[in-house]
């Protein structure tokens, strides 16, 4: 494919990867769910239910970042300036971030919570500190945010750099960026062994550089970016997402038997890196998708605002009930219903009322842009 096809076809939608950004926005879901007190029957069904999504909320996050660098790659306008891009990316982000985190502190308030690092959230620099009591504060989802802030920042240099790549060093380079994530839990053994996190049988300085700090989670992002042009070059081999998937199935089994480190972000990051290309490949050919249908797309829309939600969800539930509730089993799948879709109802409603609102009203091009072409097939 040409420099210009590229261009012309660039903007062109991929609903399945919209999709599949509702499935990967579940999975954190199903994570945050299960080890919410109160949500799930004593017993051992429980526990297994527990180990096996125990790892779906690192997974999610990790698809989060690559697929970030991946579509902001494929969607990049050739003459985008540095200000617009930025402007686009604050007002998609910021407005649902600023709801979350005021209702958030309100619940805090309200239960006598101890506030920490609130100015630092508020900013989006809460994933620098390495104190998790600050990184995880107030809305404690919103980390990722903080790392997503690092990448917009710094995407109009990085998307210069990667085009200058030759697209036949294009898989040399992914495979260097996933080398370097495989490094990262061995540079991680330098730091500090105290303190150690309460949730993880590991030191918090560990947990944090190799899960939560913005430099090391931009080695997924670059990925994701990479992937993208490697599609974009007609450089992608037409995996198909069947075993794509498979492959992906297979790393998220593995994690569950590997150090924390380990599995938290490495053992998934080549899983990822084929999943994202051969599911986005399906729209580029004009393949058929349940990923694509209108009520995945649907789901997949209102999934930045369901993930931002669902902790406050989950936790105004655990206020509810009370820490001594144990719900039989019955009870406890009527718990999981009205957590979904509570959280549903009001992601649907944050992004009708303030996330697409805003983007239409600051986050448009000033001047007409012509429509985007039909992107072709890679050859």
């Amino acid at each position: 494919m040409s420099g210009d096809e590229a261009a012309a076809g660039s903007r062109t939608r991929l609903p399945s990867l919209t999709g599949l950004r509702w499935i990967a926005a579940l999975m954190v879901f199903a994570t945050h769910a299960a080890f919410q007190p109160g949500l799930l029957p004593p017993g051992d069904v429980s526990m297994a239910f527990m180990d096996v999504v125990k790892m779906g909320g690192y997974v999610g996050v990790g698809f989060f970042f690559v697929l970030s660098g991946f579509v902001l790659t494929w969607s990049a306008r050739e003459h985008d300036r540095p200000t617009r891009f930025w402007r686009r990316r604050l007002f998609k982000i910021y407005p649902n971030h600023l709801v979350t985190f005021l209702l958030a502190i309100g619940l805090m308030l309200s239960s006598g919570r101890e506030i920490v690092g609130s100015v630092r959230q508020l900013l989006l620099l809460h994933a620098w500190w390495p104190d998790l009591d600050v990184a995880f504060g107030v809305n404690d989802v919103s980390w990722s945010l903080s790392v997503e802030a690092l990448f917009y920042l710094s995407f109009p240099l990085l998307i210069v750099l990667v085009r200058r790549i030759r697209a036949e060093r294009l898989w040399w380079w992914a495979g260097a960026i996933m080398a370097a994530v495989l490094l990262m839990p061995v540079f991680a053994k330098l730091l500090p062994a105290q303190p150690q996190v309460w949730w993880e049988a590991i030191p918090e300085y560990e947990y944090w550089f190799v899960y939560v700090f913005p430099p090391v989670r931009a080695l997924d992002f670059v990925l994701g970016m990479v992937m993208a042009r490697i599609v974009m070059t007609g450089k992608w081999p037409r995996v198909r997402p069947l075993w794509a998937g498979l492959v992906f199935v297979a790393g998220y089994v593995a994690a569950s038997s590997l150090p924390t480190t380990f599995a938290i972000v490495a053992a998934t990051i080549l899983p990822l890196a084929l999943l994202i290309p051969a599911v986005a490949t399906t729209d580029v050919e004009g393949g058929r998708s349940w990923l694509a249908s209108r009520p995945m797309v649907w789901l997949g829309d209102i999934s930045f605002a369901f993930y931002l939600l669902h902790e406050l969800v989950l936790y105004t539930m655990y206020r509810l009930y009370g820490n001594e509730f144990q719900p039989n089993l019955l009870q406890s799948i009527g718990l999981w219903v009205v957590g979904l879709g509570g959280t549903v109802l009001l992601a649907w409603g944050l992004h009708r009322l303030v996330e697409v609102p805003m983007q239409r009203r600051f986050s448009g091009s000033r001047t007409r842009m012509a429509p985007p072409q039909p992107r072709p097939a890679p050859s």
